[in-house]
């Protein structure tokens, strides 16, 4: 096998919806969860794509994730709504948990939900682009993730909380869609599997090994190691935030005894926000004024090194277009995929 792989979105998805189905996923959840993970391939987020295939099968196999459990509203308010996965595949629950929020918009111009007994949930841009595809302002926060993959507080020496991500979605009309989304962490843990999986080495600065002491090699962090947050004490505060919305806010914390979910997943909590950006004044106005600025920053002229000047959510523009017609994969992240194919018993 070729050190890359070249393979059609659309066969990639097919396989992945087959093994999820074959582990015990319901025919539209496997669709929906394998359809996420190759929609963030194609957005340029290997890190969250189908190299999560093989991690959730091994979920399912250690007994965290019940591949059969759909989401359910707990809770609702006028305005508000708590969402439990059911230790289900998160996908469909994070989706339920913006949509809820996004139909009190229709009704209120906010609306929030919050999202607790969920497995990983994926891309969190996915559901923010989904609430700006719907006219809305979208803000999402995750917090509560255990000590796998942990990362270390600012000036800490020991991992306290996991990589902690933020999302914010803004529809800007003919401008696009502005997009944030990242991990609080300097990458995030799906970032240095794939460079396991390709082989090479993280830049300086975003791993320690199990010791506390600086590393690049993915291995380190695989063997105890912990990432760091990025932009020292902000990026911090920025991840301590994500805690309390995404964990303090929605009750996640008090999940952590009903044995699903993992070292990773049983106290974690999602918070989800979405906006009339006709709220404050009228939405035209506001996209109008989103989609000016947008273009005044794709202006500005590029300093020496760089092409030009982009705004958060070109990357994944730019990826949707170049990966269209086929996705890049490491040749070890493929035959992951067809290793767990095989062993689930399918052709």
């Amino acid at each position: 096998m070729d050190s890359e792989v070249r393979i059609a979105p659309d066969e990639l998805q097919e396989l992945a919806t087959r093994i999820f189905a074959a582990a015990g996923a319901p025919d539209d959840v496997a669709a929906e969860v394998a359809e996420h993970l190759v929609q963030s391939n194609l957005a340029g987020h290997d890190s969250h794509g189908v190299i999560r295939v093989r991690w959730y099968v091994e979920q399912v196999r250690a007994g965290w994730i019940r591949p059969e459990s759909r989401p359910r509203v707990e809770r609702e308010t006028t305005t508000a709504a708590l969402v439990s996965g059911e230790w289900g595949f998160g996908h469909p629950a994070a989706r339920l948990a913006m949509d809820l929020a996004v139909h009190r918009v229709l009704e209120h111009g906010l609306g929030a939900a919050g999202l607790v007994r969920a497995t990983h949930i994926g891309r969190l841009g996915t559901y923010t682009e989904r609430a700006a595809d719907r006219g809305c302002v979208a803000l999402m926060w995750l917090g509560g993730l255990g000590t796998h993959r942990a990362s270390v507080p600012y000036g800490g020496a020991r991992p306290l909380y996991g990589t902690n991500p933020i999302s914010a979605a803004f529809p800007a009309g003919s401008a696009g869609t502005v997009l944030l989304d990242y991990a609080t962490t300097q990458v995030s843990g799906g970032k240095v599997m794939v460079a396991r999986d390709r082989g090479v080495e993280v830049p300086p600065g975003c791993i320690v090994d199990a010791s506390g002491q600086p590393s690049t090699l993915p291995q380190d962090f695989f063997e105890g190691g912990a990432l760091l947050p990025f932009g020292g004490h902000k990026g911090y505060a920025q991840a301590f935030f994500a805690q309390l919305l995404g964990q303090c806010l929605t009750g996640g914390e008090a999940t952590g005894t009903e044995g699903f979910g993992g070292d990773a997943f049983r106290q974690s909590g999602s918070f989800f926000i979405a906006i009339d950006p006709g709220l404050l004044r009228p939405a035209e106005g506001s996209v109008q004024a989103a989609a000016s600025f947008v273009e005044k920053a794709r202006a500005v002229p590029p300093a020496p090194g760089f092409e030009r000047v982009m705004v958060p959510g070109d990357p994944e523009m730019n990826a949707r277009i170049e990966r269209r017609e086929a996705i890049v994969l490491p040749a070890a992240t493929m035959e992951s995929i067809l290793l767990t194919a095989r062993e689930l018993g399918l052709a």
